[in-house]
């Protein structure tokens, strides 16, 4: 395109009283103003930007204290249960010291958290004091862990 311009600057130039130099300077200015015009119409797209999935935009939570007070302990407990974690389970069924007293679905919660991380050992400890009920439901949901209590 620069070439048919030049080459018509060239040719109108020759017959104007203009000298062929200051014919070039005004020719080559229309072209520098007629490439900005264009440029203006049409902007660059902008630069491509890189977006995370939802799953990675997630900011980072900062881990939360660990729980002292039984209160806490078993909220955590049930958090942990709700989540699916089932170390963070067991690591609150630790925590808060189950015995045969304690409350049967927490001690039914931290048997299946057992049975699913394969630790027949634990399962059995908290499937002691189970009542008969919910001691059956445990045995079906650990079987399909292969774990026998």
């Amino acid at each position: 395109m620069k070439q048919i311009v030049l080459a018509l600057v060239v040719g109108l130039g020759t017959a104007c009283g203009k000298s062929q130099v200051d014919r070039l300077k005004e020719d080559n200015a229309k072209a520098v103003a007629a490439a900005e015009a264009e440029a203006a119409a049409h902007p660059a797209p902008p630069p491509a930007t890189r977006t995370l999935p939802p799953s990675a935009a997630k900011a980072v939570e900062p881990a939360a204290p660990e729980p002292t007070t039984p209160a806490d302990i078993e909220h955590a407990r049930n958090q942990a249960m709700i989540d699916g974690k089932d170390k963070d389970v067991l690591k609150y069924c630790e925590l808060g010291k189950l015995d045969d007293k304690s409350n049967p679905q927490a001690l039914l919660g931290c048997t299946l958290s057992a049975c699913r991380v394969k630790d027949e050992a634990t399962a059995q400890r908290y499937s002691k004091a189970l009542p008969k009920l919910l001691m059956d439901q445990a045995r079906r949901v650990c079987l399909t862990s292969q774990i026998s209590i």
